[in-house]
């Protein structure tokens, strides 16, 4: 029995990475807008949060029967909804057999049952207080509606993937789902206190004029995931309205040159330094150009489009093209500047990056709107954050 209920965790202690891995880039977007930077107390809540709904989610799908035709031929059990009210109490005293002892208590499978039931949704209720400031019906409502969600979930066989229920809907779980979601809200109150605050002001003042290197690069894997994004949707609505996947490289250049030139020059940032509220200036403070961003970002993407080229050469031929060679030199060149130089200077020595040198650009921390209207800007070198 013990194994049976461990499953679902030890299986989302597997999946949790992945899902961490793919809500990491937007969780930092919203965390460096709130609070000035993407660590800390309320990501790690955050996160353990995450982890629950997981495990709470596998707790209520797995274990999956292995042969769905032969179980739902044999078993029926689920078939019918249990709809009696606190009828876990009837099956509790008949597992008991008259035995109230602790040990006896501890060896009941009902009462194991019972309480994992009402365990089940009591970190819901309290996540919702701490972290979401709910109140005490809001919660419980939630709660009660997460429960529903679980046991039509059973009931109709994971959706309809399986032909039968492999699972009991049962009133009961509903009552012991929700006051579970209760009993939580009720904890989260004395033992919130004892917990650091969730507040984003304190940090928000302290974090959000930081230009730290961390910033830096989730600003840029947005610009590179937006981009791949926005070039996939437009070269796919080409092809549903009758166009050819060959020769798109213009559109490519055309998509590359608004995101990453057109954009900058016209906002002073890209569209993923804004998601981190980052623009870029002149060291003298003054905005940068067309020629400022076409360099810079033709020296920090020349990895990405020198492997284009690359990719784009039908025929090598070095001994009778020799300028072909420009493309395996070139590459070099950049993998130096880009993938060591640049992190070097950056993440460990504090410096400007050699693109930022030669463009005399640097990062500028862009502080949200105040509670009066205004904006305002504090320009905070990327080497000094």
């Amino acid at each position: 029995m013990v194994a049976t209920y461990l499953l679902p965790v030890t299986t989302a202690l597997s999946v949790f990475p992945l899902i961490a891995l793919l809500v990491m880039l937007p969780v930092a977007v919203v965390s460096y807008r709130r609070r000035g930077r993407a660590g800390g107390w309320a990501t790690l809540v955050f996160y353990c949060f995450l982890f629950y709904l997981l495990a709470a989610v596998m707790q209520t799908v797995i274990p999956l029967p292995r042969n769905p035709e032969s179980y739902c031929a044999t078993q029926t059990y689920a078939s019918t909804p249990q709809l009696r009210p606190f009828y876990f109490i009837e099956v509790v005293e008949q597992r008991s057999r008259g035995r109230w002892s602790l040990g006896a208590m501890m060896r009941n499978p009902a009462l194991w049952s019972t309480t994992l039931n009402v365990v089940l949704l009591l970190p819901l209720g309290f996540f919702l207080r701490y972290m979401a400031k709910s109140r005490f019906l809001a919660a419980t409502a939630i709660g009660f509606g997460v429960s529903l969600l679980f046991e039509l979930t059973q009931l109709t066989g994971l959706w309809f993937v399986y032909p039968c229920a492999y699972r009991l809907f049962s009133v009961d779980d509903l009552i012991l789902n929700t006051a579970g979601a209760a009993i939580g809200w009720l904890i989260a109150g004395p033992l919130g206190r004892l917990l650091p605050p969730l507040e984003s002001e304190g940090e928000r003042s302290r974090y959000a004029t930081r230009v730290t290197p961390s910033r830096r690069l989730f600003a840029l894997v947005t610009d590179a995931v937006g981009f791949f994004v926005l070039t996939g949707f437009v070269l796919g609505l080409i092809v549903l309205f009758g166009g050819t996947s060959a020769g798109q490289g213009p559109i490519v250049v055309v998509l590359a040159v608004v995101w990453f030139l057109l954009v900058p020059v016209i906002t002073g940032s890209t569209v993923g330094k804004r998601a981190m509220l980052l623009k870029v200036e002149r060291t003298g403070g003054r905005r940068a150009g067309p020629l400022s961003w076409l360099v810079r970002n033709g020296i920090l993407l020349s990895p990405m489009w020198l492997v284009w080229i690359a990719l784009s050469v039908d025929h090598w031929d070095v001994l009778g093209r020799p300028e072909q060679l420009l493309i395996p030199a070139g590459m070099l060149i950049s993998l130096f500047v880009v993938g060591i130089w640049s992190p070097l200077a950056v993440f460990f020595g504090g410096e400007p990056a050699p693109y930022e040198r030669l463009t005399r650009t640097t990062n500028v921390a862009v502080l949200k709107p105040a509670r009066d209207g205004r904006t305002e800007e504090l320009k905070v070198s990327a080497s000094r954050g």
